[in-house]
């Protein structure tokens, strides 16, 4: 039951993780353990901390529904601050906000207390996170490098998106410093124009690629991008038989990195298909559990190659010659 109650509130925050353990102690004495969970982005000028208490005894499905069980509301004091060469250079404050649209499940809801602080972040800082109850006098404290800033490799810049049935395509980032994770991504962008009406509505799909890893020696990334692939997908994400026009637009390459930390979780409480399910925990929370983190987004949108134009207007998907492919 502690482990399942530990990880419950990061479940809320990570669907896709999952933990669980058979051992039941009803009777255990309480015990403060706190909760954080925090990504870092220097694209950010806002920051945000999930921070919360968990408990041990008692009837957990009802105790969780009870938000001063395991908010804090006002009684802690969290300071972010960054350092650079063991200097001291930037410190923001993080104060609660409430929340009002937190997804319904097992924990209170939709209203949830977290903490936010503003300022801008600088990728060659390290970043400390100091959490003190001012109630019990409780110190937590992680810390976490963030992901620097990369260049894309493939496509050029001033190249179009070309899906060739019969061929593949490069899609290709260098390495960027503090990231071990990537998770890329094609977005195309289409417009629907429905019949009788003159209204261009924007819309796109997301095209998931597989996941790639920062491998100590290689400067750059480089997947491939299966042609035939494109139109398999975009057939599955776009509803045949549509009663207008469809336009082409621009196709975003997007790259997610994520940071050693983060990765490191993912990993270890992700799902598994081993036979041994009872993996050992991970957190990098001092005097508490959790995660803090860094996470970095790079986008290149380019504009659609006029032959892929001409595939998808064959399809049996309402696409139409489109003002922006050219």
């Amino acid at each position: 039951m502690k482990k399942t109650l530990l990880f419950a509130l990061l479940v809320s925050l990570l669907p896709f993780f999952q933990s669980c353990e058979t051992d039941v102690n009803i009777d255990a004495e309480w015990k403060e353990i706190t909760i954080v969970y925090g990504l870092l982005n220097q694209q950010d000028t806002v920051h945000y901390f999930r921070i919360n208490k968990a408990f041990l005894g008692g009837n957990a499905l009802e105790i969780v529904k009870i938000e001063d069980s395991s908010s804090y509301k006002n009684d802690l004091e969290v300071i972010m601050e960054g350092w650079l060469a063991g200097e001291k250079v930037q410190t923001i404050n993080l104060d609660t906000i409430t929340i009002s649209n937190k997804d319904s499940g097992t924990w209170y809801n939709p209203y949830m207390v977290v903490y936010k602080g503003a300022g801008q972040l600088s990728e060659g800082y390290d970043y400390t996170l100091n959490i003190k109850n001012l109630k019990s006098g409780k110190e937590v404290t992680s810390a976490t490098k963030l992901i620097h800033d990369f260049n894309f490799v493939k496509p050029n810049a001033g190249s179009k998106a070309n899906f060739n049935v019969g061929y593949s395509s490069k899609f290709s980032w260098r390495n960027a410093e503090n990231a071990m994770r990537y998770e890329p991504m094609i977005r195309f962008h289409y417009f629907e124009v429905p019949l009788g009406t003159t209204d261009t509505i924007p819309k796109y799909f997301d095209w998931a690629q597989s996941t790639q890893y920062n491998v100590p020696g290689f400067d750059e990334v480089e997947i491939s991008v299966s042609g035939d692939a494109f139109y398999t997908v975009a057939a599955s994400k776009i509803e045949a038989n549509f009663s207008g026009v469809r336009l082409a637009g621009k196709v975003d390459y997007i790259v997610s990195a994520a940071g050693v930390e983060y990765d490191t979780y993912l990993n270890v409480n992700g799902s598994s298909t081993s036979l041994v399910q009872d993996r050992p925990e991970y957190t990098n929370i001092e005097n508490g559990f959790g995660l803090m983190s860094s996470r970095y987004q790079k986008t290149r949108s380019i504009e659609l190659n006029p032959l892929t134009e001409q595939a998808l207007m064959a399809m049996n998907l309402s696409f139409v010659k489109s003002p922006w492919v050219k």
